[in-house]
């Protein structure tokens, strides 16, 4: 696209050439309409560079994509090795991950070598879900719709294991053996990453090779996805940087790893270029560039059919990998997926009415920034839909109440253990009741804290999402017991010594 300089450049040189030739200049012909109004996509820029200064994003890039591909681009900030953001960085997609990893699924049903209401049994005799009798009542379908009756909590059971000596996916599924179901299969809508594990363990059963070979073959090349990441060998292969985090507010490439079993649920990734590719797949019901068929119409059509949770009738509101609708007009029709990984934010709205679809990806992301993170492509696609700037402006209270609160706290119980240990020291000093058992139970608020959180999402996933929270809460648990060995140990001596004569 000419820039407005060089667009007025090439008229004169036109003009002048035609003057020198004694013609006069020819009509020219008008233009082929825009799918989206220049002014819009003028808005779009500028929201998205006003939200991602206001999070501290360090790099973003996004596209407006019609079936024939990208039709606006913009790139801007450094990746996490410094290097200037262009269409060709890679990010990884995180959830994102599910629609292309159903996508994946779907062809072996079109194939007629999986059925959706196939039970998981068939194909992974080892899955144990719930105890025997619910697992053999599970479907592939459960898994695609999220209405396995497995827990959300559970997700960081399995998933995000970044080291070498991960275990396989069919191996993991094994720690759903003993957690208990919310209901029978159907009847519970809960969205978990572990849903789409299981699924990896499938396609791999049905098809003998890795899943992250099945979506190559499948759906990445035949898309034109073709520097997508789907490994750790893959992501070797396109440097893919580390993403960022903050650390006290500051944003740090520190988010580094790929889960090698994990392209079905979160850990797909590539550049604009993929990403793009994927959405302008959609828009064209399925088919490649060249035409041939990566799914069929129908497919495409149950993939965005909500599920229907039995005996209530209620919709879920997920298909087979797409979130459907909810979301505020004029979004309300749109077919999208949002997703992260530690240090890497994603998202993909498609709007069929007016044939184009929004692709975002950031090098920014905690578990505890999620709604100001993703909050830059909801807007995005709102003005790109035709609505109004958004003005709600989601806070980042939570993160820095959590990590500032961890961390006072922190400071408070070291500066309890330096006077505790000074008191101890002092033989004449007299025990005071009040002010032992004051610090004693500030000592045990991080214990609380602590245990909380290994038991709704684990150590690993602790450190991986929430570093900084992380420490502060291990410093403050580590400081909080040293505190009240040393009251304790103070008390016990105080006791022991004699009474003044």
């Amino acid at each position: 696209m000419l820039s407005p300089l060089r667009r007025t450049a090439a008229a004169a040189v036109l003009l002048l050439g035609l003057f020198a030739l004694g013609q006069a200049p020819a009509a020219a012909e008008a233009p082929a309409e825009a799918p989206v109004p220049a002014g819009r996509l003028a808005a779009v820029d500028a929201y998205v560079r006003e939200r991602m200064e206001a999070t501290g994003t360090p790099g973003l890039s996004y596209a407006v994509v019609g079936p024939g591909g990208p039709i606006h681009t913009r790139t801007w900030g450094r990746d996490g090795y410094g290097e200037p953001v262009t269409a060709d960085t890679p990010f990884l997609w995180g959830s994102v991950a599910k629609p292309i990893a159903a996508s994946a699924v779907m062809t072996l049903v079109q194939d007629g070598r999986l059925g959706l209401d196939d039970p998981v049994v068939d194909h992974v005799p080892a899955f144990r879900f719930g105890g025997a009798g619910h697992a053999s009542r599970v479907t592939v379908r459960h898994l695609l719709q999220q209405t396995a009756g497995v827990p959300e909590s559970v997700t960081f059971k399995v998933t995000d294991c970044v080291d070498s000596a991960c275990p396989r996916a069919p191996q993991r599924v094994a720690e759903l053996d003993d957690v208990r179901p919310l209901g029978p299969p159907g009847t519970t809508y809960a969205y978990s990453s572990a849903n789409y594990l299981v699924l990896a363990a499938v396609v791999e059963s049905v098809t003998g090779r890795s899943f992250a070979d099945h979506l190559r073959d499948s759906v990445l090349r035949p898309a034109g996805m073709d520097g997508a990441i789907a490994d750790r060998a893959s992501a070797r292969r396109r440097n893919l940087p580390p993403g960022h985090q903050l650390l006290w507010g500051i944003p740090s490439a520190i988010a580094d790893g790929v889960d090698d079993d994990g392209a079905a649920y979160g850990y797909t990734g590539g550049d604009l270029h993929d990403l793009a590719a994927f959405a302008a797949l959609q828009l064209r019901s399925g088919k490649a560039v060249d035409g041939r068929s990566v799914l069929t119409a129908e497919s495409v059509r149950l993939m965005r059919e909500t599920g229907r949770l039995n005996p209530s009738g209620a919709h879920t509101g997920y298909g087979l990998g797409w979130r459907v609708g909810g979301l505020e007009a004029p979004l309300d029709r749109a077919v999208w997926h949002t997703g992260a990984t530690p240090g890497h934010a994603a998202m993909l709205l498609l709007l069929p009415e007016q044939n184009i679809a929004l692709v975002l990806q950031q090098n920014l992301y905690g578990l505890l920034q999620d709604g100001a993170v993703m909050q830059v492509g909801f807007g995005a696609a709102r003005i790109l839909a035709g609505g109004t700037v958004p003005t709600d402006t989601p806070s980042a209270v939570t993160y820095h109440a959590t990590v500032w609160g961890l961390t006072a706290l922190a400071l408070a119980l070291l500066a309890g253990t330096v006077h505790a240990a000074r008191r101890l020291r002092r033989r004449s000093v007299p025990g005071r009741v009040v002010p032992m058992v004051l610090w004693c139970l500030a000592g045990v608020l991080p214990w609380i804290a602590m245990a909380a959180a290994l038991v709704l999402i684990g150590p690993r996933a602790l450190w991986a999402w929430t570093p900084d929270a992380f420490i502060a809460l291990g410093t403050a648990t580590a400081a909080g017991t040293t505190t009240i060995a040393l009251e304790l140990a103070g008390a016990a001596r105080r006791r022991a010594l004699p009474d003044p004569a």
